[in-house]
């Protein structure tokens, strides 16, 4: 699906069926205000009659009422229609806030399962800077363009109340009303298709911005080293130029379409105090509510426009989400009760896997038996990570077959194999948190020993002890304030809390020194019961520590 055909009806499809029921409520919620709105409005009328005493055809049905009482009653009603009014505005509001936000964490939700539904070729093609875009300004314009939505459709009711109250006051000043609200909704058609495609050049500078902020960060660093900042900076600004200047244009469409509503609800006050007064000739107590009627249009009129601009333009962010992920996925509720698979033996027989760059993994054939350690050795490129990509499952060989107890890899069984695996990857991933955090971001339950007794079998349990804070110190954002060895243990530290029956190391210990990746990997080794293990190294004294050795090379 195309950006294009992701707009406004897909979006508010989307959102129904999202809110089910909840919508009919907010409706309803959204209907009972604006008639107590209209009642009171209409209790103007005796009002003013009882107040000048002049007649009035509303007159009679305060009648069986004493004529000293008459004026207390009608007060009474106006005071509680308004009080009813304003409890019914109130539920409006929470319920509209509910739906809107609710909506937003659950395209958020429906994004990141797509996004693991799909795979990690698929994910690793949307790209962190695309990821990014999507979480940061996808969804929550997406979530805006349904909150402008309710804030539209809440405006259209109390405007086709208001109307039929005018038309009850008066047919003629209630037929006016609707043939220049009508107008104005032709007038205004210009400026929501200018939004329309205002939001969708927003939504492609917005996505590129995001990149290219997103590459001077990951680039800072280096760029700083080399005083190559400039060029950066220069990309960043003119994206955001480029960005700030379809928001500049959207902003002056908003304000003129408000003026020229504000404009137009001037000259149709006029026109129907006119008619009112030189034309039909409405009493006095009929006239005074019609224009605090009137005057009551003008601020539903405007929402009307300015939440219909908004809608177009935000719109296009739901396309933008589709155009990524396709289809969103609902989250699959994780089986709590499944086991880790007790496996015996992995086998690899003549495994294949070509990327579309040409690169990849020939044929490969490995043996591993739980507790054994699988050292693969071999150049850059010759396929060592798409290898690991194979055995968890995150690739499917193109020929050839990965095979536990002599059963297929498939999808199946993938879901209890990966249950028992842990992965440490080069980069040894670190969040901005606390070292307690970071031990505990993959959902592992531990007390503090057992904190403790990982930290100690990486060798980081010293260093985190000088901390201010101990295990609830900052590592900094990206583990900024650990060195790259440290950050490494740190993540080795937490894949061991999933207590894996298969540990995989691809490049984990890079950052190490021989000694110290020696002594880390000689206390892995010695645990109880030891892990399977499969170990990418390109130095011969980490793959020292294996069982067995796989050297893949270039074909």
């Amino acid at each position: 699906m195309s950006r294009a055909e992701g707009g406004i009806a897909p979006l508010f499809q989307d959102f129904r069926r999202f809110a089910g029921v909840r919508l009919w409520l907010a409706l309803a919620l959204m209907l009972l205000g604006a008639i107590a709105e209209g009642f009171g409005i209409l209790i103007l009328v005796p009002l003013a009659a009882i107040a000048t005493g002049a007649p009035s055809r509303f007159s009679t049905f305060f009648g069986w009422i004493p004529d000293q009482g008459r004026l207390i009653f009608a007060l009474s009603l106006f005071v509680g229609a308004m009080g009813v009014r304003s409890v019914l505005l109130y539920l409006r509001e929470r319920e509209l806030a509910r739906l809107q936000s609710g909506y937003e964490a659950s395209l958020r939700v429906r994004a990141a399962a797509t996004l693991a539904a799909r795979g990690w070729a698929f994910a690793s093609n949307v790209g962190q800077a695309g990821m990014q875009a999507l979480l940061l300004t996808d969804v929550p314009r997406s979530a805006l363009a349904v909150g402008q939505g309710l804030h539209f459709v809440t405006a259209l009711v109390l405007l086709t109340v208001q109307i039929a109250v005018a038309a009850i006051l008066s047919p003629p000043l209630g037929a006016i009303a609707l043939a220049v609200l009508t107008v104005g909704f032709f007038v205004s058609v210009r400026w929501t298709r200018r939004s329309v495609a205002t939001g969708l050049a927003l939504t492609e500078r917005s996505e590129h911005s995001t990149g290219s902020g997103f590459r001077l960060h990951a680039g800072l660093k280096t760029a700083l080293a080399q005083d190559t900042v400039g060029p950066f900076l220069s990309e960043y600004a003119a994206s955001l130029k480029a960005q700030q200047g379809e928001a500049i244009r959207f902003a002056g469409d908003i304000t003129s379409a408000r003026q020229l509503a504000a404009f137009g609800a001037s000259v149709a006050a006029a026109l129907l105090l006119f008619v009112g007064l030189s034309v039909l000739r409405l009493p006095f107590a009929v006239l005074i509510p019609a224009l605090v009627l009137f005057a009551r249009m003008v601020g539903p009129a405007q929402v009307l426009q300015h939440s219909a601009q908004f809608v177009g333009a935000y719109s296009s962010a739901f396309g933008a989400i589709v155009g990524r992920l396709g289809r969103l996925d609902e989250p699959v509720p994780e089986e709590p009760q499944a086991a880790p698979l007790d496996w015996k033996v992995l086998r690899i027989e003549g495994a294949t896997f070509r990327h579309s760059s040409g690169r990849g993994l020939a044929e490969t054939v490995a043996t591993l038996r739980a507790g054994e350690w699988l050292g693969i050795g071999g150049p850059s490129g010759s396929g060592k990570t798409t290898l690991i990509d194979l055995v968890t499952g995150l690739l499917n060989p193109q020929s050839g077959q990965v095979l536990i107890d002599d059963a297929p890899l498939t999808a199946d069984l993938a879901g209890r194999w990966r249950k028992g695996l842990a992965y440490v990857g080069q980069e040894g991933l670190v969040f901005d948190g606390s070292v307690r955090g970071n031990l505990l971001a993959e959902a592992a339950r531990a007390d503090e020993p057992a904190l403790w007794q990982v930290l100690e079998i990486v060798g980081l349990a010293d260093r985190v002890r000088r901390f201010a804070s101990g295990l609830d110190d900052r590592v900094g954002d990206r583990g900024s304030q650990l060195s790259g060895g440290e950050r490494q243990r740190l993540a080795i530290a937490r894949a061991l809390l999933r207590r894996p029956t298969l540990l995989i190391l691809d490049e984990a210990t890079a950052s190490l020194d021989v000694e110290s990746e020696s002594a880390m990997l000689g206390r892995i080794r010695s645990l109880e019961p030891r892990p399977a293990a499969i170990i990418v190294a390109h130095r011969d004294s980490t793959l020292a520590h294996c069982d067995s050795v796989v050297s893949i090379q270039h074909r």
